[in-house]
């Protein structure tokens, strides 16, 4: 990995906010570059709700929520449009976590130690954990411990992170609790421009500490270390999380460039060379998200507004016009389509955006981003009681999830009336009916409706490996019957209505299923799957490969060591991308929980 310093990030930074009043920063180009702690403090907390937007962003498209219309397999958003990743160098949350934030935090724990600023430490070092547990657990082994030591530094395996993590998180709640730290008189006197997040105040600091060791503790569920008392801790430490929690929320205040959300419809670049626009408006929901988890019309296209059952749909997604929810399988693409007259592809299909109802707080351009959500929390808590065997208290805590996701998007029983209250109200009857019949899908489908434009999506995911009857996973939670959680319940049988009238009209007809096109590159090896291995449906990214443009170059060795390289015919070492199908260590098969079907499985 190339070796990297502070001031190109921060003089970034610097640099897009000095035109407004965005992090209160002065600079010019005729001073002398020199930094302190209250220039960086900004920098750090900026870039940590932009690397939740790299994760987020990314997964968003492999967790199947949405696709684009193209079914290229090259240009420049391959992720999207395909699934070929040969072809993607400069992975933006790689870049994020060492250049962005690692640099800039390290040079500001550096000089906050000089000064005896603790508290700004104490950031640092919260916004790093949070950084690290996305990036191991988009990448898996990663250099930590002798990081920008040299420009070659050694690989940590993703078992050596996690006991860091384990550590680490430990370390800084005991800090959080020492006034030698938090009441120092030497501490930085934070501002709301310093801290676009809570503004200094280190007890919301600790809350979010606590709730990072809560998120931590989920990765031993459902495969790694599924136990009774592992459980009893994950639930201890939600509870001890949500008893004083402030959702840490990035604010943007809209205006020009840098200073609008990166999910709204401005679309704005940070530090161009590597990052991505949302494509929210070039994209489209699958037919998993919406015909299933969302439990969306089916069938012809209509202009009646069919909205689907679940009432967040059209917050988080509306129809252009007076159309209908239409979807389409990821990822196949549209080649020239005329539906009622639409021939303009993307018209035909709803927008992402929902700029004009104001409805979604992730998708203006004054939105905001947050670290994590209370939701998120309350879900962790619910899949803990349901694997400790507490259905009744999973499906309570699971009842409580949702509504808390639906009043973040606007959605309140108290304020709807006539086909809105009864939709909301179906929405309950059909999708939660009880705990008596409520199992571990029925809570992991409101989950990841729950985490839209969240890195957690992603993640879930990848824990419950895809699980779903096409590739035969299942899931047992004792005392109740397999299930495979990614098939979805309760589906629309494709008439058109506001909601269903009657719990019949609501059938299993839909499963998680693998993408079209998966790049073939990857999976066609006889030793893996034998003929048509493209279209088998054990074939998943599990991971995704390092930034070949700075890892290749100078750090090629580690990668070789590490098993990134293969040997081809010509006795060249090459990348060997069938690294992406390896598990990562949260991931692996448990056969205490987990049943198979198809022994082709990889459990790598």
């Amino acid at each position: 990995m190339k070796k990297l310093f502070i001031i190109p990030a921060l003089i970034g930074a610097m640099l897009f906010t000095s035109c407004e009043d965005f992090l209160d920063i002065n600079y010019t180009q005729d001073s002398p570059i020199s930094t302190s702690v209250d220039q960086v403090l900004p920098v750090a907390t900026f870039y940590a709700s932009q690397i939740c937007y790299d994760h987020a962003e990314y997964g968003v498209y492999m967790c199947q929520a949405l696709t684009t219309l193209g079914k290229a397999q090259t240009g420049s958003y391959p992720y999207s449009q395909g699934w070929e990743f040969l072809g993607v160098n400069r992975h933006p949350m790689w870049r994020r976590h060492y250049y962005d934030l690692g640099a800039n935090i390290q040079k500001m724990n550096e000089l906050a130690e000089d000064k005896g600023q603790y508290n700004a430490i104490l950031i640092g070092r919260t916004v790093m954990l949070m950084s690290t547990m996305l990036t191991t657990d988009a990448f898996g082994d990663m250099p930590r411990s002798q990081v920008y030591q040299s420009s070659s530094p050694r690989y940590d395996t993703q078992a050596e992170v996690y006991e860091w993590m384990h550590t680490e998180v430990d370390e800084l709640l005991k800090l959080y609790k020492d006034p030698a730290w938090v009441n120092a008189s030497t501490n930085l006197l934070i501002s709301d421009k310093m801290d676009r997040i809570y503004g200094g105040d280190m007890a919301k600091w600790e809350g979010l500490c606590k709730a990072l060791k809560a998120r931590l503790w989920l990765r031993k569920l459902p495969n790694w270390e599924n136990t009774p008392a592992v459980c009893n801790e994950i639930i201890r430490l939600v509870d001890d999380a949500l008893a004083s929690f402030a959702e840490p929320r990035y604010y943007y205040p809209g205006g020009v460039t840098e200073s609008n959300c990166p999910w709204g419809p401005l679309k704005p670049i940070i530090n161009s060379w590597e990052s991505r626009a949302n494509r929210l408006d070039q994209s489209v929901p699958t037919t998993f998200f919406m015909h299933g988890l969302l439990g969306s019309i089916d069938g012809t296209y209509n202009r009646t507004r069919g909205y689907a059952l679940d009432p967040r749909a059209a917050r988080m997604i509306e129809p252009r016009g007076e159309k209908a929810l239409w979807h389409l399988e990821s990822n196949i693409g549209v080649g020239d389509i005329d539906r009622n007259g639409e021939t303009d592809a993307i018209s035909a299909f709803p927008d992402l955006l929902c700029q004009s109802r104001g409805s979604n707080p992730y998708t203006q351009n004054t939105g905001y981003i947050p670290l994590i959500t209370v939701e998120e929390l309350m879900f962790i808590k619910a899949e803990a009681q349901m694997w400790a065997g507490d259905r009744a208290g999973a499906y309570e805590t699971t009842k409580a999830a949702t509504i808390e996701s639906m009043a973040r998007f606007g959605i309140k029983e108290a304020n709807l009336e006539g086909d809105a209250l009864n939709q909301y109200n179906r929405f309950w009857e059909i999708k939660l009916p009880g705990a008596a019949t409520f199992t571990l899908a029925d809570l992991m489908q409101q989950k990841y409706i729950a985490m839209y434009l969240q890195p957690e999506q992603w993640t879930d995911m990848r824990r419950y490996n895809y699980s779903s009857s096409q590739n035969g996973i299942k899931y047992v939670v004792s005392g109740q019957s397999p299930v495979a959680v990614y098939d979805v319940k309760n589906v629309h049988n494709g008439k058109v209505a506001m909601f269903a009238k009657d719990a019949e009209n609501f059938k299993l007809e839909y499963v998680l299923r693998r993408p079209y096109n998966l790049y073939e590159a990857y999976w066609a090896t006889a030793e893996d799957y034998g003929v048509n291995a493209t279209l088998s449906p054990n074939a998943w990214v599990n991971r995704l490969n390092a930034d070949t443009e700075t890892e290749t170059k100078y750090n090629k060795k580690e990668l070789d060591r590490m098993g990134y390289y293969t040997t081809n015919a010509a006795g060249e070492k090459i990348l060997d991308y069938r690294i992406l199908k390896k598990r990562l260590i949260w991931a692996k098969k448990n056969p205490n929980v987990v049943q198979c079907a198809d022994e082709q499985i990889e459990w790598m």
